[in-house]
């Protein structure tokens, strides 16, 4: 049996020691693994809830006969008293308990017997819960305020986050930060997901890795629209090639290609995805690259499935936000991810989106940490003198300022450029 009966007899032995010890530990009676121990621990828990003091007086009055007679009596009790010399390691036999814990419940997950996507998704979700399970350590305020001091002494001159691949939207965020969230939302065909690859180029030009979690498009056609950017080729060509192509356009593809080749990128193009399975994907490779970058860019939010059902989509979209703001704080990335609006933005004369516009938005406004629309004039206005510039307009940001980059988009391309090298 996978239960380390000695930390647990220790762990309860200082307990019952010092009874204020119980207030330092984030165990529950679940992660005990002998049924005499989870009562005695239980009643533990039930006396500091009330908060009387924890004696052997209170317990054995908690207990009652019966429980009492269970767990081995007044006898155990003193036995388990008297069997630490000392309460100093009381959190070492925290962490063995846990630990024990885990081996129990993998193993328990490991004999579920899986039938369909929604058995499987479940069983990721445990395993995943299982790996976040009281992994924190305690709290010590003046090292964790030495490792700020060291950390702003030795940050680089450069930005702080990701770099956007574009220079007056790194001036409005100083690039992308690990741990945030990051909302681009946008009509259909304004060119969201166009911005989110030309980010997904940028990073992986500066040698670092890019996931997408693409719910609707194909990695290979994500691929051809990666190729025309890189190359700047016509899209319309990338249909087909051997039609289309001119010698140059060969050139340039063949060009293209290769960047693309090197480039740290992967894509996971799989209807359905849900949030246990994006947690798994990112969480394997930030394992397998520790010390690098890694940008989480996801298209879309209204396409992800979450583990389980809700009553209605509000609640579950929250679910979805809330649950991917813990993956970018618990992985230390960006997330961003993309989002459709609603229809209302058309019956306005000013067509430009605010934060009432997200679709589902439910608690998607409270979640992220940026929101940022992209707005185009001459996708309403044929005539307008902004032909092929985009707004980006970061309406939300936590921890800096509100307000308007313009890129230029060339359509054609899937390109984004800082205006003042645009050709």
């Amino acid at each position: 049996m996978d239960t380390n009966l000695e930390a647990e007899y220790g762990l309860l032995g200082c307990i019952l020691n010092k009874g204020t010890l119980i207030k330092e530990s984030a165990l529950q009676e679940k992660h005990f693994g002998l049924k005499e121990n989870k009562i005695i621990f239980k009643t533990l828990r039930d006396i500091e809830k009330d908060n009387e003091p924890i004696d052997l007086v209170t317990v054995v009055s908690r207990l009652g006969n019966k429980n009492l007679s269970l767990i081995g009596g007044r006898q155990h009790l003193r036995k388990l008293m008297n069997s630490v010399a000392s309460t100093e390691s009381f959190k070492t036999y925290e962490k063995y308990i846990i630990k024990a814990w885990k081996i129990r419940e993998a193993r328990r997950i490991q004999e579920i017997d899986i039938h369909d996507l929604d058995d499987l998704s479940k069983v990721m979700n445990q395993y995943t819960e299982i790996e976040l399970e009281n992994n924190d350590e305690d709290y010590n305020h003046v090292e964790s305020l030495k490792e700020l001091y060291q950390t702003i002494q030795e940050q680089e001159i450069g930005l702080s986050g990701i770099d956007t691949g574009f220079i007056d939207l790194n001036r409005m965020l100083d690039g992308f930060q690990n741990g945030d969230l990051i909302i681009s939302a946008a009509r259909p065909s304004v060119g969201k997901t166009a911005k989110m690859l030309n980010h997904a180029i940028a990073n992986c030009n500066n040698d670092d890795l890019t996931v997408i979690f693409s719910l609707e498009m194909s990695k290979g056609s994500l691929q051809k629209r990666m190729i025309s950017t890189i190359g700047r080729i016509d899209g319309h060509k990338m249909k087909n090639p051997n039609q289309f192509f001119s010698d140059k356009d060969w050139s340039d593809f063949t060009k293209a290609f290769g960047l693309l080749s090197n480039m740290n990128l992967h894509i996971f193009d799989k209807s359905g995805q849900t949030l246990s399975y994006i947690r798994s994907k990112v969480s394997k490779l930030r394992r397998k690259y520790p010390d690098k970058n890694i940008l989480v860019l996801i298209d879309y939010l209204q396409l992800i499935r979450s583990d389980i059902r809700y009553e209605n989509r509000n609640v579950e979209v929250g679910e979805i936000t809330r649950s991917l703001k813990e993956l970018a704080k618990d992985m230390d990335v960006p997330v961003y991810l993309l989002s459709q609006l609603s229809r209302g933005v058309e019956t306005r004369q000013d067509k430009r989106p605010m934060l009432s516009d997200i679709r589902d938005s439910g608690s998607v406004e409270q979640d992220a940490d940026v929101i940022e629309f992209l707005y185009r004039d001459d996708y309403y206005d044929y005539e307008s003198d902004k032909k092929n510039i985009i707004e980006v307009i970061i309406a939300k940001q936590r921890n800096g300022k509100v307000g308007t980059v313009e890129l230029a988009f060339l359509k054609e391309y899937n390109l984004f450029a800082d205006l003042d090298v645009r050709k």
